[in-house]
């Protein structure tokens, strides 16, 4: 197998092993947890989700074609409780690591050397899709930090499954 292959096939388990810690104890807060922050000026989950996942959609819709940065995302808004209830944003969740992950199943060997931008600037594939691991790894070791405050003595270790246990 060549390397970018394994390349492909290693960056897919990449993101799969940030998301599913954190879907796993998003299932455990309830409604008011969503929305729920520390101290003035935090993020709540809610907040987090927004952001995450409309960067998803604005990075990862058309990602070879368009710029990474659609002209119609509001980033500002992102960080405004929009008021969605917790099924309204898992479901916001889903579709978002939906759309990641169709991406990279979608790509070819060769699609790594080639450019593409993101808000003008260009990158290399490879290089836009490590800045985006990074980014939503980043997110997600905030949003299980802020749900083991929230949950306190609820909080169960998370692990990710080894790979024979997935189904």
């Amino acid at each position: 197998m060549a390397f970018e292959e394994v390349y492909l096939t290693a960056i897919q388990a990449r993101f799969r092993a940030v998301r599913e810690p954190a879907e796993q104890a998003l299932g455990w807060l309830n409604e008011e947890q969503f929305h729920q922050t520390l101290a003035p000026d935090t993020n709540s989950v809610a907040l987090l989700i927004q952001h995450m996942t409309n960067n998803m959609t604005s990075r990862w819709t058309d990602f070879l074609t368009t710029d990474g940065e659609k002209p119609d995302r509001n980033r500002d808004a992102e960080f405004v409780d929009q008021g969605h209830d917790k099924e309204t944003l898992l479901t916001l969740w889903n579709d978002g690591w939906k759309l990641v992950e169709s991406t990279l199943v979608s790509l070819t060997p060769d699609d790594l050397e080639r450019t593409v931008l993101i808000r003008g600037e260009p990158h290399l594939v490879v290089d836009a899709i490590e800045r985006q691991l990074a980014h939503y790894a980043y997110h997600t070791g905030q949003l299980i930090f802020l749900m083991k405050i929230l949950l306190g003595p609820d909080f169960k270790p998370l692990t990710i499954p080894l790979p024979h246990q997935r189904h």
